[in-house]
């Protein structure tokens, strides 16, 4: 198989001409030594994170399509830690959907807001840019840039609150408080799909007042 990208927590690879294979890694990104979903660095491993990864992102894109929210899930994969997907054109972007004040938006803003302080499914977009930091952008902005059409904003929004609705229900059936999450959206045969994984390398969790390790939620979830 060709292998397309190499990235921070999975490969990626062509399967066939208009699928893809993704290949978890047990990485885990942070920032400085300190593990963290919203850190573009690689701090570490734990053995059997990817795993916990595949499993997760099964979990949350079956929960997703039963919903009528299109993903680019199609399934596992042939070997372990792997999952068959379809080849999508990625907008670039990083669609965030924050329940509490947390991360990089408390570092943003912190003189207005205080860490938990609720912000009920607010969304904000970032490009995909690690040199950048992974910046802020307004939808006004990325349809001057042509990067996704007010109408293409619009709906990645709409559509990320509902899959957080979705999975911050699910969740908090197993204990579990959703901070905020981050999605991924591409376009493929006049659609757009929800793409990449979801994972605990995608979003923050509590247990009580304990922000869980990226591959900890499976342990809750996928039972």
């Amino acid at each position: 198989m060709e292998r397309l990208y190499c990235g921070k927590t999975k490969d990626l690879f062509l399967w066939e001409e208009d699928r893809l294979l993704l290949s978890f890694k047990d990485s885990i990104t942070g920032t400085g030594d300190r593990p963290d979903p919203g850190g573009n660095e690689v701090v570490g491993r734990v053995a059997g994170k990817g795993g916990a990864s595949l499993r997760l992102s099964i979990h949350f894109f079956e929960l997703l399509e039963e919903a009528n929210i299109p993903t680019h899930y199609l399934g596992r994969g042939p070997s372990e830690h792997t999952l068959i997907v379809k080849q999508a054109r990625s907008f670039g972007l990083e669609v965030i959907c924050r329940e509490k004040a947390w991360g990089s938006f408390l570092r943003r803003y912190g003189d207005h807001v205080t860490r938990g302080e609720p912000l009920p499914s607010l969304v904000e977009f970032t490009l995909k840019d690690d040199r950048r930091g992974d910046p802020p952008i307004t939808a006004e902005a990325l349809a001057a840039l042509q990067i996704a059409s007010p109408e293409e904003s619009a709906y990645m929004a709409r559509t990320a609150r509902r899959a957080t609705a979705l999975i911050k229900g699910e969740l908090s059936l197993k204990g579990l408080e959703l901070i905020d999450i981050k999605y991924e959206f591409g376009e493929a045969e006049g659609k757009i799909l929800l793409i990449d994984e979801i994972s605990g390398d995608t979003m923050r969790v509590l247990l009580g007042d304990r922000v869980l390790q990226p591959h900890e939620p499976a342990s809750f979830v996928c039972r």
